[in-house]
């Protein structure tokens, strides 16, 4: 009788070029990214919104994912939603000169895609995501829109060297070798921190692309085994945010006088940081009760101004225990409106603590409110307050918005 043996053989180790990548921001990392043109699944038709949703890990894959989404386009400049963990540096950058030569915008959100439909989806900003080389694709839009409520996470690069064996297996029948499985195993087999001249190389496209000196250093002042999530107000200062706002603003008809023309010696230039408009004195509407605190009762003032843009509104709320404010700095406010994703509204002045916590909010979506559309409130305490008090309440747009008011404030 003869015996069927069974070899294993290894060819062809290969060791591949080192690549800057950074780390995952989370476990297990995200399948690779893939961008998708996409049409908001809300009752809309036939003014739909539409975007390109970028969800996953940047590989060496993704910039040609990137093209193929851009040639989708036909010209058409939509905004770009991101929300990812990082991945490879190089092709980060290779993706955002892309970006900015098309002049797109990017906000910060994830899409929910239909399962029926998976060109539709929705926008979900509950907790928005954009961490290490994703940072350097968010830092090519023309506007930078993200959330106050993001994760928007920096550390140092890492060099990550890999390298690749492909094992084949064979059986011995009647004295011939037949080749029975063919595989290609891949390990990391050395991983550093980055070298100074994949810094430089981001230096110098970070600058391209006009973000402040400080985002870089405060990328490259993080240790590479962490990660730093900035604050709104250290978004504004490093420039990654040209806005803090909800990712409805990216979708402002505001393009003629801000996008580069396609080839132009202006399309890697800086990105330009919008002003705001002069504000008019805020319009109150009134306020509404919360519920019991301290012996008494705890109130939400409401009222309106002008939004930083001509399409918003800014809603102001302030918290009051009696007729005295109470400190709303690190406090949010959520709202909920059917249809949509939720608007969080913060303080984010410093030197105001007793301040209103303000969102900016597209004005057709106020006026397209109904006395009796369903709203909900939840207003969140600072994280380290020893113990959290979280007020909510429920109701109709006419109660808790004061719609009737808010109407013939803003809506013409």
């Amino acid at each position: 009788m003869r015996i069927a043996h069974l070899l294993a053989f290894a060819f062809s180790l290969i060791a591949l070029p080192a690549l800057a990548q950074d780390k995952p921001a989370a476990a297990p990392q995200p399948e690779p990214m893939r961008i998708v043109l996409t049409r908001s699944a809300e009752p809309c038709e036939p003014d739909c919104r539409e975007w390109l949703a970028a969800q996953g890990a940047i590989t060496k894959d993704t910039p040609a994912e990137l093209r193929r989404a851009l040639a989708e386009l036909n010209g058409r400049r939509l905004p770009l939603l991101v929300y990812s963990t990082g991945g490879t540096v190089e092709a980060a950058i290779a993706m955002g000169e892309l970006v900015r030569k098309s002049g797109l915008d990017i906000a910060v959100a994830r899409t929910v895609f239909s399962q029926r439909e998976p060109a539709l989806g929705t926008i979900d900003e509950r907790s928005p995501l954009c961490a290490s080389a994703c940072t350097l694709f968010l830092a090519s839009g023309v506007r930078r829109i993200i959330p106050p409520q993001s994760r928007i996470g920096v550390h140092q690069q890492t060099i990550v060297e890999t390298e690749t064996t492909t094992v084949r297996d064979y059986r011995v029948v009647r004295g011939r070798r037949e080749l029975v499985d063919e595989r290609t195993e891949t390990r990391t087999v050395k991983q550093e921190q980055a070298t100074g001249e994949i810094d430089a190389k981001m230096r110098r496209y970070l600058d391209a692309m006009g973000l402040d000196r400080s985002f870089i250093e405060v990328t490259v002042s993080t240790p590479a085994d962490t990660m730093r999530y900035l604050k709104p107000d250290e978004m504004r200062a490093t420039t990654i945010a040209t806005q803090i706002g909800p990712a409805a603003l990216a979708f402002e008809d505001l393009r003629p006088a801000l996008a580069p023309a396609p080839g132009s010696s202006r399309s890697l230039g800086a990105a330009p940081v919008l002003p705001a408009t002069l504000v008019a004195p805020a319009t109150p509407l009134g306020s509404v009760e919360l519920g019991p605190h301290r012996g008494g009762k705890l109130r939400l003032a409401l009222s309106v101004s002008e939004g930083r843009y001509q399409q918003t509104t800014a809603l102001q709320m302030r918290l009051l225990f009696g007729d005295a404010p109470i400190p709303t700095r690190l406090r949010t406010v959520t709202l909920t409106l059917p249809g949509g994703p939720p608007i969080i509204a913060q303080n984010e002045d410093g030197s105001a603590p007793d301040g209103p916590m303000s969102a900016d909010v597209l004005r057709e979506t106020l006026c397209g409110l109904t006395d009796r559309t369903a709203v909900s409130l939840r207003i969140d305490p600072p994280a380290e307050e020893g113990i959290p008090s979280t007020w909510q309440r429920s109701g109709t747009a006419a109660e808790l918005l004061r719609l009737p008011q808010l109407r013939s404030a803003i809506c013409r």
